[in-house]
């Protein structure tokens, strides 16, 4: 017991050493201008590494860590589905291979972890799906669309979201771009793009949530 006990706290310091590391060779990323940080490479690269060497270690510490962000926010949830809340997102972000901590901020972007939060727009859920834009995703993801009350299901609302953000990000090829064409819509961010346009408010708002869950103050 005690040789296993150590183990387990010899491989969390190790994350811990390689966090550290990290931190280290970029100190600046907490004063640069967001736009110009390779988020592809945060999001998609550094997280795998680890969950590839120390999976389940990693995983549990992630879960813990977004447990502990949900506590933060009033959901409307119940206990149980608050809890089941990092495991679909932890699930549904390594589906496409991102960091899940990425998730988690655009969650606190677009809804601060408010199940039933609505929009001026009618977006609704963690995510703020639009019902149109739902049941389109729902039918491409062969998921059970009951009308828009479906994305007041947290499970679905995250399906949904996640397999959206990465469709985006198919097609606009940026990480950023995605975000913004999360935000504003695909149509109107290309038309956006097309008159020379490019906005940056909402990705580097997503950033900055993400980095402030990436390394957390003191």
């Amino acid at each position: 017991m005690r040789l296993s006990s150590l183990f387990s706290s010899l491989i969390a310091v190790l994350i811990v050493i390689s966090l550290e590391s990290h931190r280290n060779k970029s100190p600046e990323i907490r004063y640069l201008n967001y736009s110009w940080i390779n988020w592809e490479g945060l999001v998609f690269d550094n997280s795998l590494k680890l969950i590839k060497k120390h999976k389940t270690i990693y995983e549990k510490n992630l879960k813990n860590q977004i447990d502990q962000q949900v506590l933060y926010y009033k959901t409307g949830l119940n206990k149980n589905d608050q809890s089941k809340l990092s495991e679909l997102i932890v699930y549904e972000s390594k589906k496409y291979g991102y960091d899940p901590l990425l998730l988690t901020a655009v969650i606190i972007t677009e809804s601060s972890f408010n199940n039933y939060a609505r929009s001026s727009k009618g977006a609704l859920g963690l995510m703020q799906i639009r019902p149109a834009t739902g049941k389109e995703l729902a039918n491409e993801v062969n998921i059970q669309w009951n009308g828009s009350s479906s994305l007041y299901d947290p499970e679905i609302n995250i399906v949904l979201g996640a397999y959206y953000l990465n469709k985006l990000f198919i097609d606009f090829g940026e990480l950023a771009l995605a975000l913004e064409a999360y935000n504003h819509g695909p149509s109107r961010l290309k038309r956006y793009l097309k008159k020379g346009y490019r906005p940056k408010r909402y990705s580097q708002k997503v950033f900055k949530n993400y980095n402030g869950l990436i390394y957390p103050s003191i």
